[in-house]
């Protein structure tokens, strides 16, 4: 269920180090058969930079996502965010890797708190959801945790933020329109609206993380260690704060730029972006 399907491209003598390649997501502009290359744009908006394409075995139908190893001299010289392939930079539990105070920490554990009224069955803590939209933001994807094009992708962090406080807003005002009734007298719509708003609110927190993870792994290749098949999606349920942390340390090379709580992409102004 977490492995994604994309095709790969073949891998082009200049990415064949013996390292494992940065991989980048390409989305097909047309139907096209096995082994045409074509020209693509890489790179963040108003730094967009061209490679050569290869489309991978069976073809590629318009629109469809398939991935191609970044070349080795990609961007040569230029200050870039290096980010380990293959396996993961640390553990999932090792939030304190980057420091007890680093903001990447603080986004995952501390902000947006939400969670479902006592009197529901289910209940869900979400304290990572700014962390993640920076991340989402970083990685330029869009809100649902998915590849897409410049214009899905370059509001996704502000979109996830809106979200957040439009679920916050609405759970207030039906708190507030329940306390003002005794409990005998609490219409019954109340609690089914609580209970609805907070279903979908959670199966798209769980879904976008486990999205994001998904994007993450196949574009560093890095393999599932546990729950072969759904690693992504427990890992989303269950440890979601430690997962969030875990993919912004990642994605971050903080050892060489600073984080910040306040950023778009939780990176301090003029870090390079991520190809």
């Amino acid at each position: 269920m977490s492995e994604v399907d994309y095709k790969e491209a073949p891998f082009s003598p200049e990415a064949n180090t013996g390292e494992i390649p940065v991989k980048v997501h390409i989305i097909a502009p047309s139907t096209l058969p096995e082994g045409y290359v074509f020209e693509a744009e890489i790179g963040s908006p108003g730094n967009k930079k061209t490679i050569s394409v290869e489309v991978p075995s069976g073809g590629v139908v318009e629109g469809q996502v398939f991935l191609v190893p970044l070349p080795a001299d990609f961007g040569s010289g230029e200050p870039q965010v290096k980010v380990p392939t293959g396996r993961w930079k640390d553990g999932t539990f090792d939030f304190c890797n980057a420091g007890p105070c680093h903001p990447s920490l603080w986004c995952a554990l501390c902000f947006t708190q939400v969670y479902c009224h006592q009197y529901l069955t289910l209940s869900f803590n979400f304290r990572n959801l700014v962390g993640m939209g920076q991340i989402m933001q970083r990685m330029r994807l869009n809100w649902l945790g998915d590849i897409g094009h410049d214009s899905a992708t370059k509001n996704t962090y502000k979109v996830v933020l809106a979200l957040v406080l439009a679920y916050s807003a609405y759970s207030i005002a039906l708190e507030i329109m329940e306390g003002s009734k005794n409990y005998q007298n609490i219409p019954a719509y109340i609690p089914v609206l609580k209970f609805i708003g907070a279903m979908l609110f959670t199966i798209w927190s769980i879904y976008a993380l486990m999205k994001t993870r998904e994007n993450i792994r196949a574009k560093y290749s890095i393999p599932e260690e546990r729950c072969k098949g759904y690693e992504d999606l427990v890992c989303s349920m269950c440890c979601s704060c430690c997962v969030v942390a875990q993919m912004a340390r990642h994605t971050g090379e903080y050892e060489t730029y600073k984080g910040s709580c306040c950023s778009a992409t939780g990176m301090a102004a003029h870090t390079p972006s991520i190809v």
